[in-house]
C-alpha cells in the first residue's frame, strides 16, 4: 500500500495547509506528497496516480481540502481498481465528514495502512448534455445551486473562514438570493412515471444526508443502499422558503407540503432556463447550456473504496 497526499492549499483559505504542517511531522509511513495548483488539478493527479494501482500495489489517495477537493479526487478516479480514498477535512462547509469517514491524525492512517480497512460506497453520476460528473453528496439544480456558487465564488466566505465561519457564508447568500432567484417549471421521469412540477426553487438529489454546511436536507439517506433520494421544493413564497431553510438543520423541514421527498435508482429532469438556473455537484459549478436542458442522474453501486 502505498499513499499520496493531495493538498488543495486554497481550501478553508489555508486551513488545509495547517491541517499538513500539524500531520507531516508524525508520519513515518512512505510517502508522496502533491499540491494542487489550479482548478481541476486535483482530479489530474487523481486520475494520474489510480492509474498507477495494482492488485499487487494498490495506492490511496489522501485528500486535504473540503468537499471540492473529495469531489475531484472521486471523478479522477472514478471506477479504478485498487485505489482506496481517504479524507482529511479541511474545508469551510465539510459536509463530506458529516456523512463519511476521516482521518484525525497520523495515528489512524497508519493503522489504515496496515489493516487496509475500508467501507464500498456508491456514487451518483449526473449526465448532463452528453457529459457526466460524479458526486459523493448531493446534485442540484436551481437556487441551492445558485446559492452554493454565489457563496463559494464570494470574497465573504474567504474572510469568514480566517474566523473558521465560512459556512455561514450559505445562510447568507440565501437571504440575497431570495431576492433575486426566479422560480421554474421542472419535469421530473422517475419509477415509470412522469411528474411536472411548477414554481420549482430547486431539485436535489441526495446521496448523504447533508449539504450547504450542515443542511440535514436528505436524513434517510444511506451512501451503500444503491439508491438517491430526489428533494423537489416548489409552490411556496419567499418567506416560507427561507422558513424551510431555517428548519433544515434539524430536519423538520419534511413536514411541509411543498417539499417532496421520495427514492430512486435513476432520474431524469428536463426544463428549460435563462441565466438564473444554475446545476451544481458536490457543491461545484456545473456548465449547462441555454435553452432545454436534460439530465439523467443515476446511482453507481459500490463505485469507490472509503480508507478508514
Amino acid at each position: 500500500m502505498f499513499v499520496h497526499f493531495i493538498l488543495n492549499p486554497n481550501a478553508g483559505n489555508g486551513r488545509g495547509q495547517k491541517k499538513w504542517r500539524q500531520l507531516q511531522p508524525h508520519l513515518t509511513i512512505p510517502y508522496e506528497f502533491h499540491e494542487t495548483e489550479y482548478a481541476g488539478h486535483t482530479c489530474e493527479l487523481a486520475r494520474s496516480i489510480a492509474r498507477t494501482a495494482t492488485k499487487k500495489q494498490p495506492v490511496c489517495i489522501i485528500a486535504i481540502g473540503g468537499d471540492g477537493t473529495l469531489h475531484e479526487v472521486v471523478n479522477g478516479v472514478a471506477m479504478s481498481e485498487h485505489v482506496y480514498i481517504g479524507a482529511i477535512a479541511a474545508g469551510s462547509g465539510n459536509d463530506f465528514a458529516r456523512g463519511y469517514h476521516v482521518f484525525k491524525d497520523a495515528k489512524q492512517l497508519e493503522q489504515f495502512v496496515v489493516s487496509k480497512q475500508a467501507t464500498v460506497h456508491d456514487v451518483g453520476v449526473a449526465r448532463i448534455n452528453d457529459y457526466e460528473k460524479r458526486f459523493v453528496n448531493n446534485f442540484g439544480i436551481g437556487f441551492d445551486a445558485f446559492v452554493a456558487i454565489m457563496a463559494n465564488e464570494s470574497q465573504l466566505k474567504k474572510k469568514l473562514n480566517k474566523w473558521k465561519l465560512g459556512k455561514l457564508s450559505y445562510p447568507y447568500y440565501v437571504i440575497q438570493a431570495l431576492f433575486t432567484f426566479k422560480p421554474f417549471q421542472l419535469t421530473a421521469i422517475h419509477n415509470g412515471k412522469r411528474e411536472v412540477y411548477n414554481d420549482v426553487w430547486f431539485a436535489t438529489v441526495s446521496n448523504q444526508p447533508f449539504f450547504g454546511g450542515g443542511m440535514n436536507l436528505s436524513p434517510v439517506s444511506n451512501t451503500q443502499d444503491g439508491k438517491l433520494e430526489v428533494t423537489v421544493v416548489s409552490n411556496l413564497s419567499k418567506w416560507k422558503l427561507l422558513l424551510l431553510f431555517g428548519s433544515v438543520f434539524f430536519a423538520k423541514h419534511t413536514q411541509m407540503k411543498e417539499v417532496q421527498q421520495f427514492e430512486v435508482e435513476q432520474i431524469q429532469f428536463e426544463f428549460q432556463f435563462d441565466e438564473q438556473v444554475m446545476s451544481h455537484a458536490d457543491g461545484e459549478k456545473q456548465q449547462l447550456q441555454p435553452g432545454t436542458n436534460v439530465i439523467l442522474v443515476y446511482v453507481d453501486e459500490k463505485a469507490w473504496h472509503l480508507a478508514k
